[in-house]
């Protein structure tokens, strides 16, 4: 059911927004970008034809469980207008203090004061109820639910409602209880934003800023589950800049904010396409980016995400996990009109790709790296001699390190041969089977097909022949081939230790120097290495 419907203004023209009870929508920005202005212009839009409740993203934490409750009706006032006479036309000047974007919202005690109001007129009239029908089933109050789902949330607190207080205490532990004002940042937001929401009226349009503030990862999404499913009767707006708190709500209209301009005022901001088989984390990055788009592998914490954001700035770097991820997003891209305003590459490890899939995929605009971990591009002669100056060894010096390295890489792969050539074979296997194509419409051709095209896979063939290929790499000295095949993140610590480091400080120095732009001839060496991506449109 519809609760409103606005216009946001738009670069790209007027962009509808119809609000539902039991929907909610989320706007995601950087900062920057006017996310806090486009929450007070719909606060404004809304307000005549729906009940709006914003909750900033400045606002107070200050907790005063001693508040003295007034009436239910005048302490809601307090907390929905600023002001105990209530009305829209004075929410501007007493809530928001006539700066609706930049008030800092102080509206702890009026919240506490609203529930203890709830609390005593539900409480008093099952009382009365109770004297005339002892049957009369117990009431269920707003901090009763908002104490339920706590004890959900956080199952290592207890929270303690008395007469005129509110206690926390460690579970199992009721005699070490405190004040609730003493609580954790977050468990005072969880609190906050249960009552905020509890505590509104039917077919409200609640705007939430920075949703994730102060709210560890472990329990944001799940607050918020809790928060929609108590109040189905309304339509939630997040504004937020956390791009994967967005994706947790799984059900919600999603919007990416670019940039605002005040006058006339106006909003970048573009509707973030469904079912586009791509997580909807990436699709809001995708959408919010002015870049084209380069998918790698990884998590996004790594070394390798430092350096490919460094080598390719005039990419948007995003991981996306495996090889075969990188290769379907870069496929699902392409196969969504919706998103070809930002062209889109890949980057993935060798993996023992022959020359004919490695040129393959570039035709797909997925490229391939000449080693088969990323890390190992910094162990390539030209890129380890520039690594190895950068750390103060001279030119003489820096030969011999390589050279050490060099003896030290082939050493340990001649005693692996055997793993290397079996990883490989997976690798050629998975690879072929997943490249048969299985049209057959009854199961005797179904099982025909797949005879015919799995009898083409020798396993061990491939071995003998990557067994070989090993074996020659490393009677010739043959450091690129081994590289290129050899699938050991153990190599960048050998290398290390050779230049007086453990991994973990040459990486850092390592991140630090491409990010600090001082040694252009090692960011030089890694480019002349790397391949160029050429953005699918």
């Amino acid at each position: 059911m519809a609760i409103g419907a606005i216009t946001i203004p738009s670069v790209q023209g007027d962009l509808p927004l119809t609000l539902e009870a039991g929907k909610s929508v989320v706007f995601i920005g950087a900062n920057g970008a006017g996310k806090t202005r486009l929450g007070v212009m719909i606060e404004s839009r809304f307000q005549g034809q729906a009940e709006v409740h914003r909750i900033a993203a400045h606002r107070s934490l200050q907790m005063n469980t001693a508040v003295q409750p007034p009436s239910l009706d005048r302490a809601l006032k307090q907390l929905r207008y600023g002001t105990a006479e209530g009305g829209d036309s004075r929410k501007h000047g007493f809530r928001w203090k006539s700066k609706p974007a930049i008030a800092m919202l102080s509206d702890f005690d009026h919240l506490i004061a609203a529930l203890y109001a709830e609390e005593n007129d539900v409480s008093v009239k099952f009382r009365q109820d109770a004297r005339a029908n002892p049957a009369t089933p117990v009431a269920t109050t707003k901090l009763d639910i908002l104490r339920e789902i706590w004890q959900e949330l956080l199952p290592h607190r207890n929270l303690i409602v008395e007469a005129s207080n509110v206690k926390t205490a460690p579970a199992g532990q009721i005699y070490a209880s405190y004040n609730a004002a003493e609580m954790s940042d977050g468990e005072r937001v969880i609190f906050y934003l249960l009552g905020q929401a509890l505590l509104l009226q039917s077919k409200t349009i609640l705007i939430i800023d920075e949703p994730e503030l102060h709210i560890n990862k472990s329990v944001l999404s799940k607050l918020f589950d809790k928060i929609e499913s108590s109040r189905p009767d309304c339509s939630i707006v997040y504004i937020t800049h956390d791009v994967e708190f967005a994706a947790s709500r799984h059900a919600a209209t999603k919007f990416v904010i670019r940039t605002y301009q005040k006058s006339p005022e106006q909003w970048d901001i573009e509707h973030v396409p469904e079912n586009t088989h791509i997580p909807d984390d990436v699709v809001a990055l995708i959408v919010g980016s002015r870049l084209p788009v380069l998918f790698v592998e990884g998590d996004g914490g790594s070394l390798d995400i430092a350096l490919y954001r460094r080598v390719f700035e005039g990419f948007t770097v995003i991981p996306v996990g495996s090889c075969d991820q990188v290769i379907h997003t870069v496929a699902s891209f392409a196969n969504r009109k919706e998103l070809h305003r930002v062209g889109c590459a890949g980057i993935i490890d060798s993996d023992g790709r022959s020359v004919q899939e490695s040129e393959y995929l570039a035709q797909k605009s997925v490229y391939t790296l000449p080693v088969s971990e990323v890390e190992n591009m910094l162990l390539l002669p030209t890129v380890f001699k520039e690594l190895a100056m950068a750390l103060a060894f001279d030119e003489a010096e820096a030969n011999q390190k390589l050279n050490d390295l060099r003896a030290r890489v082939i050493s340990l792969a001649s005693s692996e041969i055997d793993r290397i050539s079996l990883d490989y074979t997976r690798r050629r296997i998975d690879s072929m089977v997943k490249r048969i194509g299985l049209t057959a419409t009854d199961i005797q051709t179904l099982e025909t097909d797949f005879r015919n095209a799995t009898s083409a896979v020798d396993p061990q063939t491939i071995f003998e022949n990557m067994q070989v290929q090993l074996t020659n790499a490393v009677a010739n000295g043959d450091y690129a081939t081994i590289l290129r095949h050899y699938d050991n993140k153990g190599l960048l610590a050998e290398a290390a230790k050779l230049l007086g480091h453990q991994k973990k400080s040459l990486e850092e120095f390592i991140g630090r120097t491409l990010r600090g732009k001082s040694q252009p001839a090692l960011l030089a060496a890694l480019v002349d290495l790397l391949p160029t991506p050429i953005p699918r449109p």
